[in-house]
Order: structure tokens, then C-alpha cells, then sequence
């Protein structure tokens, strides 16, 4: 086994409205795993964004997903660094970013040669799902449907993001309880014909329609009572550069879709609206991230992805 090695994990936002566990991204906000090899007990340490209340011990989320790889006995003799920087509980893949990143040191450190397809697939077993996983893994924008397999989509040079968290938290097993046993088929049909128009959409950078292509009836009429001041962020939609507004995964955060040139505004305002609906939240302006997890070792190689799985 390599001596150490670092993983950068994106954050990410999953469904993208009629998207239903089909549909993510990457975004440009990371969290960072660093595993060393030396010897003594398992020792694990995390900072930033949920320092405190994150398990420091075999139960956290990197090292179950480092044990499916090298085993548990394998998790002596390991320190683990978590220098976490995606929010919990706010819809933005915190769970998947841990899950890739202990999947992808096990990969790396004991040369198991798993391809990014397998680890898609294995983080999905994790999770339940792999949306998130496979916009952790791949970065951009990405669609996954069976047996791992992942489409990528163009970004629009003239697209970015202003992620709205709430300081409130939703668990993705309250939201799932939230949604119906089943669809009408008209809802089925109508959300179907969106996700299938956002494609065609970004593929051919028109952005002039992202506000119907966005609407979805499978998930977000149900899960809206979830997210605070969610109509408050829909009123911004088809004003001032902003194209359209999307529930970030099982929420509460927002994801509103914007022209480059205004996003900034867009983000001011997005807060201002949050203030006067009394609801305590902060608004980033991020980009999609430009690739997927990835690693660097103690002597400074910085590796794609591929190269990790060999």
C-alpha cells in the first residue's frame, strides 16, 4: 500500500427537477479525505462542516466505505483526515462525497483496479442511489441509469449556479417518506418530456426554456413543504438572469439556474428574498465542477480518476 493519499470529493445536486434520481451535477465545492498509513490504532478527525457531531471512529461514512474495500482489519494502522466543506443534511451530496472518497482511498491504496463504473455502482449500494454518485465520480452533468451506466451532458459556457442552503436540514429518509407510493401517468409522461427537453436543452446550450424544462411533477410538489421559502426563490425565476429553480436533491437547499453574467445578483437577491420570508440561509455562487473525484499522493502527483483505478 501507498503511504498517504488525499481525495478531493465535489458536492453535488441530484434530480435537477424532472430528473427523479436520474439526473445530477458536480459542483465546485469539495470536501477533502486524507489517509495516512502508519503504525498504531485507527485514529479519524474531522473538521469543518460537521465537526462535532461527524462519528470519529470505524463508523464514519469514509471508513465503512474504505472497510467494503480493504476490510475492516485492514482499518488499523490508519489515520483519517476529514476537512469536510459540503453542509449536511442540505441536499448537496455530503454522503456521497464520503462514500467516493473512502471507496476511491481503498481503491487507490490497495490497487484494487475498480473502474469508475464500479465504484458508481458499489457508492449506489451504499446510498440507495447513484445520482449523486455518479456526478461525485464524473463531475458535470450527468444522467445514470442501470448497472451504473453514465451519460455526459455539455455545460453551457453561459450557465452557473447560486446554491441556497437553509440553516434548516432535511434527512434524505424524511423526504423520501414525503413522496407517494406511486404517480399518476400523466405526471410520469409530463416529467419524462422535460427531462428528456433539459437534455436536448444543454446539449445545444439553449437556455431560454430552462424554466419549463426545470418543472417536474414526480418529486418537488411533494417535497416542497420541506424547504423553506422555496416560493420566495421561485418568484426570482424569468427576472434578472435567473433561468430557473430546482430542489437540490432531497433539499432543503436550492439550486437556481443563472446567466453567468448575472449570477452574483441573483445570489444578492436570493438572500434579500430569504430575509423577508424570515427564513436564516446563505447563498453561494458556485460553477459545475469541471471533473470528479480525484487523488494526490504524499509526493505531490496529482491523478485524475482513471488513473487512481489503473
Amino acid at each position: 500500500m501507498a503511504d498517504a493519499i488525499r481525495v478531493s470529493a465535489p458536492a453535488t445536486s441530484a434530480n435537477l427537477g424532472p430528473g427523479f434520481d436520474v439526473l445530477a451535477l458536480g459542483l465546485d465545492l469539495w470536501n477533502d479525505v486524507v489517509v495516512t498509513k502508519r503504525p498504531g490504532p485507527l485514529t479519524v478527525t474531522v473538521t469543518g462542516e460537521g465537526a462535532g457531531e461527524i462519528p470519529e471512529d470505524g463508523s464514519n461514512l469514509v471508513c465503512r466505505a474504505l472497510a467494503s474495500g480493504l476490510g475492516v482489519a485492514e482499518l488499523t494502522d490508519l489515520s483519517i483526515e476529514c476537512h469536510n466543506r459540503i453542509p449536511l443534511g442540505r441536499g448537496l451530496g455530503a454522503s456521497a462525497a464520503a462514500t467516493l472518497s473512502g471507496l476511491v482511498a481503498a481503491n487507490a491504496l490497495a490497487i484494487l483496479r475498480w473502474a469508475p463504473t464500479d465504484l458508481v455502482d458499489r457508492a449506489g449500494e451504499i446510498e440507495g442511489h447513484a445520482d449523486n454518485a455518479a456526478a461525485c465520480v464524473w463531475g458535470g452533468i450527468v444522467a445514470v441509469g442501470p448497472e451504473a451506466r453514465t451519460t455526459m451532458f455539455p455545460v453551457p459556457d453561459d450557465l452557473l449556479f447560486v446554491v441556497v442552503s437553509p440553516e434548516q436540514r432535511v434527512s434524505t429518509e424524511v423526504a423520501r417518506g414525503a413522496l407517494p407510493a406511486g404517480a399518476p401517468y400523466a405526471d410520469v409522461s409530463a416529467s419524462m418530456a422535460n427531462a428528456i427537453g433539459l437534455a436536448v436543452a444543454l446539449e445545444r446550450g439553449d437556455l431560454e426554456d430552462l424554466a419549463e424544462l426545470l418543472v417536474d411533477r414526480l418529486h418537488e410538489p411533494y417535497r416542497a413543504p420541506l424547504v423553506p421559502g422555496i416560493d420566495a426563490l421561485r418568484a426570482l425565476v424569468g427576472e434578472g438572469g435567473c433561468l430557473g429553480a430546482t430542489i437540490s436533491g432531497s433539499g432543503p437547499s436550492m439550486l437556481l439556474w443563472c446567466e453567468r453574467s448575472e449570477a452574483a445578483n441573483v445570489a444578492k437577491r436570493a438572500e434579500q428574498a430569504m430575509v423577508d420570508a424570515g427564513v436564516a440561509a446563505s447563498a453561494k455562487v458556485l460553477r459545475v465542477a469541471p471533473g470528479g473525484v480525484r487523488c494526490r499522493w504524499l509526493d505531490g502527483t496529482d491523478t485524475r480518476l482513471a488513473k487512481a483505478v489503473g
